[in-house]
């Protein structure tokens, strides 16, 4: 079975267009990235699709570990609920701090990184599926 992918081209639809295709993992992986970046009640009738991301995003109060586990749980329970072509899934969330040199070291400005990954298994072929993203969220100085 072949998936629209992202993103859809509603004008050309319209116009008789044949969209573009994908396979089932790339279908899986595209619909993960939109849990991963859709803040929750962006998508209307499903106020728990999403992630915590966007509700942390610049609360600077929240542990490291506390961050991970939050956004991890909120990933798992909207994938589990609205991704049911997954089984048995995983999903692991790693934040860390990274300095970045801007201007050829004018200044410097400390951001952090989520690394998401996201494993469970094909339900329709029993096939191991693997997603890994990395984003960058809140500057925490400036």
């Amino acid at each position: 079975m072949k998936y629209i992918k992202l993103p859809v081209d509603f004008s050309g639809m319209l116009h008789g267009k044949t969209q573009k295709r994908c396979s089932v993992e790339e279908s899986i992986a595209q619909y993960i990235m939109m849990q991963i970046t859709s803040r929750y009640g962006e998508v209307a009738g499903r106020n728990d699709f999403g992630s915590d991301i966007w509700e942390l995003e610049f609360n600077q109060l929240v542990k490291i570990y506390e961050w991970e586990e939050r956004v991890r749980i909120s990933l798992l329970e909207s994938i589990i609920k609205y991704e049911t072509r997954l089984t048995d899934i995983k999903v692991q969330v790693n934040l860390s701090e990274i300095d970045t040199d801007m201007d050829s070291k004018k200044y410097s400005e400390v951001r952090r990184k989520a690394v998401i990954s996201v494993s469970g298994n094909i339900v329709q072929t029993g096939v191991a599926f693997n997603f890994n993203t990395s984003l960058y969220v809140s500057p925490l100085s400036q």
